[in-house]
Order: C-alpha cells, then structure tokens, then sequence
C-alpha cells in the first residue's frame, strides 16, 4: 500500500495512510499539483508560469507560493517528493498511488490478463470527470490540457466498465451495476444501452429495461445520432436469465405480516424511528412524531417485546441495520420527504449547538424535497461546524449549499447565496479572492434591489473584509461606508450593526477616525435603548482608544469582545480580539503576558482556515521569544510562512517590532533590513502609523550605521509623517527614535511604548 494516494477522477483528493488530508484553497495549487502528477518528467518553471499565471501577476513568485504549499502536502519528514531546482519542478512518483495512472496503466498493459477483483477496484476508483470543477477555462493551456485528460480517462473507464460486463455475462446481478456505470459515463452509446437493457430483462425487470429503451432512443433522437438497431433488437429478443433477485432486502418470512399488523401508533413510531438511525433518541421520537408520552411507552413496549427494539450503551437501539432499512422502505417516498423536511424543521429552529446535530440537521434538509429548505439548513449546519472548527465539513455544506441555492428563485437564492458565502469564507479562504469579493457586491447590489437591506450589509460587510485582509484599503473603506449607508432606513438592530462593522474597518484601517467616532457613538446609543450587544462595537472601541492611547478602556473593549465573539461562535473575531490584546501587551513591554497570549493565539490560529491568522500567531509567539530570550532563530522560521500567507499589515507589524528590539540590542544592520521589509508592506497597504515607525526606525539604524544621508533621507520622511493619522503611541516611538543620533538607544526592556495608561498586565 502506498503511503501517499492522489485521486484526480472527480474533485482532486490527497490521502496520507487512506485519511484524507486538507488541500490548499488556491485552485492554481490544487491544477499544479494534478499537472505535476501526470508529468514523469521535471517541467520548467517557466512553463508552469505561462500554463498557471497571467501577468500583471507575478508568476514566479506566485509559482514559489503554491510550492510552499505542496510541500507540505506531498513531502513527509522522511520522504521528498516534490523536487525543485532553480529551473524546473517535479514530483517523484515512486511510491505515489495516482488514480488515473493506474486506470491507464491497468487498460493499455494489464486489461487481458488481470482477475476481476483488480478490474472491479480499480473502476470503483472512478468518482467523477477528471480534476471536476477545476478545468479553470480562463486559462487556455491548462483548460485544454484538463479536457484531453478527461477524454482519456473516460475513454479508459469505457473500456474497463466494457470488459467487467463481458466477463460477468453468466452473472448478471453482478454484471448490472457496472453496466449502469458505462451508460451513465456513455448515455448516447448504443450497444452498452443495449447491454444494460438485456440485463435488466434477465433480471426479470422488463418496467426498468423498458424505461432504459426509451430512455436511449429519445437521446439519439435529440442528438441527431442514428439509429444502429442494438437497442430495438435487444428489446425484441429478450435473454433469459437466473431467477429474480430482490431489488431489495425483503421482511423476513412472517416479519412483513407482524409489520402490516401493528397498531397504527406502533407502526407510526418505528416508521419515525427508522429515520433517526440504528439508534434514535426517544425525546427527538417524542417531538418529531406528535404522539403523547403514554402512547410512545406502548409503542416502545411492543417493538422491545418483538426484539426489534433492545437496550444498549448507546440507548434504545433496533436490533439490525437491514431492519432499519425495511422499516424505512414502508414509507411511501413523497411521506418520507415530508417527514425528514418536519426533522428539519425542528432542527434549523433548535438553540442547541452540537456538531452532531449539524450533520443530523444536512442529512435530514437534502433528503427533504425542498431545496430553499435544505439550503438553509446547511447555513445553519454549517455555521455550527465553524463555532467547532470543523471547517472542512463547514465548507462542504457551503459548497453543497451553493448549488441548491442557484436553482432557487429571486429574493430568496440571493439571500441564501449570500449567508453560504459566509459560512464558505468563514471555513476558508477563496482560490480568486478578487473575483469573490465582486460577486459578493453584485450579490449585494440584488438585495439591495430586492429591498432585503440586511443582506446587502452582509454583502458589502464580506466584500470589505476580503479587501481588507489583502491589502485593498481603499475599496475595503468604500464597501465597509457602503454597507452602512444601505441600512439608514432600516430596523435599528440592522443599523447597529452597519454602523458598528463600518466603525470597526475604519479603525482597522486608520482611516477617518473622525467619522468611525461618530458611527460607533450612534451604534452605542442606539444599541442601549434596545439593549443589544455586537462585538463589532467593542473592537472598535477598543481600537479607537488603542490609537488614542486609552489602554485600560482598549483592553477592557477587547476583553468584552472576546467574550462575546467566543459566546456566538465567531472564532475570526475572537481571533481578533486576541489579537489586539497581544498586541497591546508586547507594545506596553510586558513580554510574559504577550508570550501567554500568544499561546492562545497559536491555539486558535491553527484550528482556523488556511488564512492568515495561523502564521502570525506562530511568527508573534517568536517575537515574543526574541523580546524575553534574544532569540532570533525562531522568528526567522517563522516569517515566510507569514510571507506566503499575504497579509502585509501583519506582516509589516511583526518587522517593525522585530527592528524595534534589534536597534535596542545594538545590531542597527538586522534592524534595518526588518524595517526596510516593514516600510514597503506599509507603503503598499498606505498604513500611516508602521510607515512613520519604519521610517523612525531606519532613520536611527542610519546613524548607528554611519550612513548619514541615508538616517536623513529617512528622517525628513518622518517628520513629514508627523501631521498624518497615525497612533498616538507610535508618534511618541517615532519621537524618541528620532531626537538625535546622540540620544541614548532605548534598552531591551525599554523597546516597548512608554507604559501608556492601562498596561495589559492581566492575559486572558
């Protein structure tokens, strides 16, 4: 068994040791690890730029990314596998199980002499089209390559599905699912429609083998294809076979007699019970079925004494799975959608929050019959697989929720388009970040047009935030003004929020702190007459102070929005909040209580989405290792993978801290390569307050160095700086950096801000 299995025949899947592993969000690192596996030779680097990258992008850097990434899916602490150079890139296939390798490999070598247990493995393997829903018709090499590939392979899988149905002629029961596979994969194929209905009347299922033969001469008449005569032929000739199998598992003699007869309350349960599962609970019998605590006690009573109900561990239990079944196939189809839509039902309107009930509540919703209904199910469902970091079902039920919700009319597909979204952003970042932010303000636009002003505010509200967490500032402060202007005529609890969320970005941005103030004023005023609570007021709050240099209001603001993030399962904004109090903690000098923080902020980050968020906690925690023990190794580790994630404003922060320490320590060179780094992420993002301290601290590093143009070059940009929006604690910095080179450096412990007032002593 190979230790490492690659399955492209369908979605793309990675197993390590037959366990699925989670794979990068980005669809480009996803296409260049399906390209490299097919490829057994190493392929440039700068063919892979021209095949995955456009300018204005910049391919190679771009290309370095999405390697970092595959490595640490493919390569294992003992085992290479993905091999670069400066010039070209390969992945050794040595011990590599690729899917649609082996399905070649078995139909052009092996297909003659191979038993039927490897034949029938290996077309088990076929899950789908090849590389499915990454074809990425944008770009022209990889889209054509994708669909040569995909022809191939469904070629091999004809072929293979062909020879399995010949083999199995004398056992038809066994021969027919294949049969049926070969048509699905082949509708227009005459002769293996042929073959399925011959099956099918050997079977003795002439209702199912006339519905095949209708089936396949209305598609040939629709293609335009003729007519070959297999169809007619095998319907007028009919083969005769072995006896009937059951289509399925009938009651056992007696069983079905017992059944008929129960008492209607009796049959009413266990019908609702086979539902539940092997072993459902009797309080969601209770509440599900409508009948009276004495009636379900008979009804329990009588199926324990026919032993079709015992007691176990787990609780009250059927005696087999194969009666569950049978129970269940009593109930007529269109009952049993109404009946698992009534589940459903209770469970969206359930307060309970159980990652068991999130899979319960997707079960019940897709099996309902009613596509708005299970696509607000899966809102709810995957909201609640957020709250337990279970992100990678969570962005499953988006994505299953996605498609339910396009075939939806109107208001309504906007509307649940809009909240999936969500769950989907929440579980992981997106492949095409900037595309997904421009659907999302068209999304926002329709509810707009629709008059649904709340989810136009969500709308713009995850447009902003995606702009925001990759540099976009100036369209982040347009969306996040957006989002609360759209909500001015609508319920005060919409208008807290609008102007709570609009506050917040603005003061993340450092941009018109001025208006932030007065939305979160009118936020908290309206707030208090309707006694309602938002994070998104504390976080505000406490950056504004933050900036002003209110500490003890800052970190009380953080300390509440924590709270209240982890209370309604927002674990991006608990994040967050633990965020600015490790920040403020590591400003302030107070190295323990940061690194403590830092601890939680590692826990959190790498349970999170594959965003930004686990990186810095981990390049923070070495920080703080560099501020306490002077070790610089750990932060040197930990910066490129903070560099890969793309977050600059974290970024910048971490290398103006780390320069910070360094000029305290006298090594003035490692200070100015930090800052240097420091100042061009802050220049990109327009960040006032790391573009002073930068420019302060270059300018200081400058004269340690003796490079006296240079410090002044840097020194009038400062000072230039000085009438912009930046932190009142970063002016003080920048004050105290740059009063001359003959002023004393400031001391290890002193690197932090002068202790403003409130000082973080207190982790959380």
């Amino acid at each position: 068994m190979c230790a490492l299995t690659l399955n492209l025949l369908g979605d793309l899947e990675v197993l390590h040791d037959d366990r699925p592993v989670s794979l990068p969000p980005s669809r480009k690192t996803r296409a260049l690890l399906a390209y490299l596996a097919l490829h057994a030779r190493p392929i440039s680097r700068e063919r892979l730029c021209e095949l995955l990258w456009e300018l204005p992008d910049d391919p190679r850097g771009s290309l370095r990314w999405s390697l970092s990434k595959l490595r640490r899916l493919v390569d294992t602490p003992d085992r290479t596998r993905l091999v670069a150079d400066r010039l070209s890139v390969g992945l050794d296939l040595e011990d590599l199980d690729v899917d649609v390798l082996r399905l070649h490999r078995l139909v052009d070598r092996e297909l003659p002499d191979a038993d039927l247990a490897c034949l029938a493995t290996t077309a088990a393997r076929y899950r789908g089209p090849f590389l499915e829903g990454l074809e990425l018709p944008n770009l022209h090499d990889f889209h054509s390559w994708c669909l040569a590939e995909r022809e191939g392979a469904m070629r091999a899988q004809s072929r293979l599905l062909g020879a399995l149905v010949e083999r199995l002629g004398e056992a038809p029961e066994r021969a027919l699912p294949h049969a049926q596979a070969l048509v699905r994969l082949n509708p227009f194929d005459e002769p293996a429609r042929a073959r399925l209905v011959r099956l099918l009347q050997a079977l003795h299922r002439p209702r199912e083998a006339e519905q095949q033969y209708q089936l396949g001469m209305r598609l040939l008449q629709e293609a335009g294809l003729p007519v070959s005569g297999a169809l007619p032929a095998a319907r007028r000739h009919p083969v005769k076979g072995p006896g009937t199998p059951p289509t399925s598992a009938p009651a056992p003699a007696g069983q079905a007699e017992i059944l008929a007869g129960l008492e209607p309350d009796t049959r009413e349960l266990l019908q609702w019970a086979s539902l539940l599962g092997r072993c459902p609970d009797t309080g969601a019998l209770a509440r599900y079925s409508g009948l009276d605590s004495h009636r379900i006690g008979l009804a329990l009573e009588t199926a324990e004494r026919l032993g079709w109900l015992a007691s176990r561990e787990q609780g009250l239990c059927f005696a087999d799975d194969e009666l569950v079944g049978r129970l269940y196939a009593t109930i007529s189809p269109a009952r049993r959608q109404v009946m698992h839509r009534s589940i459903a039902h209770h469970l969206v309107a359930s307060s309970s929050h159980d990652l068991d009930e999130a899979a319960e509540l997707a079960h019940h919703a897709q099996r309902s019959g009613d596509p708005a209904l299970a696509a607000e199910a899966l809102v709810t469902a995957g909201r609640l697989c957020l709250r337990f970091f279970a992100n990678d079902e969570a962005l499953r039920l988006a994505r299953r929720g996605l498609a339910l919700a396009e075939s939806l009319p109107g208001r309504r597909r906007i509307c649940l388009l809009l909240d999936l979204h969500a769950v989907e952003l929440g579980a992981a970042p997106p492949a095409d970040w900037e595309a997904t932010a421009e659907a999302l303000v068209e999304l926002a636009e329709q509810a707009l047009e629709h008059g649904d002003l709340a989810h136009a505010r969500l709308g713009y509200h995850l447009a902003s935030h995606l702009r925001w967490a990759h540099g976009q500032w100036g369209h982040a402060r347009e969306e996040a003004l957006q989002s609360e202007r759209v909500t001015r005529s609508a319920e005060d609890p919409e208008q807290v929020i609008a102007m709570a969320e609009a506050a917040r970005c603005l003061a993340m941005l450092e941009r018109d702190l001025d208006q932030a103030r007065t939305l979160l004023t009118s936020a908290e005023a309206r707030a208090d007459r309707h006694h309602l609570t938002h994070p998104a007021m504390s976080l505000a709050r406490g950056l504004l102070a933050w900036h002003d240099a209110r500490g003890t209001e800052a970190e009380a603001a953080f300390q509440e929005a924590r709270t209240l993030c982890k209370a309604g399962g927002d674990r991006l904004g608990e994040f967050q909040a633990n965020e600015y109090l490790m920040m403020m903690a590591l400003e302030t000098g107070h190295y323990p209580t940061a690194r403590q923080r830092c601890q939680a902020l590692v826990a959190l980050g790498d349970r999170l989405r594959g965003g930004s968020e686990g990186p810095f906690a981990h390049a923070a925690e070495a920080l703080c290792r560099l501020a306490e023990d002077d070790e610089p190794r750990p932060l040197a580790a930990a910066l490129p993978a903070l560099r890969d994630a793309d977050a600059k404003h974290r970024l910048a922060w971490v290398l103006n801290r780390a320069a910070r320490l360094h000029l305290a320590r006298r090594r003035p060179r490692e200070a100015s390569l930090a800052a240097e780094e420091a100042l061009a992420n802050a220049q990109a993002l327009e960040r006032d307050s790391e573009r002073l301290l930068a420019h302060a601290i270059l300018a200081r590093a400058g004269h340690a160095l003796e490079e006296t143009s240079r410090a002044a070059e840097h020194s009038q940009a400062a000072e230039k700086m000085q009438a912009t929006t930046v932190s009142a604690w970063v002016r003080e910095q920048a004050a105290e950096l740059l009063s001359g080179p003959g002023a004393p450096l400031p001391t290890a412990s002193e690197a932090g801000t002068r202790d403003v007032e409130g000082n973080g002593r207190n982790a959380p």
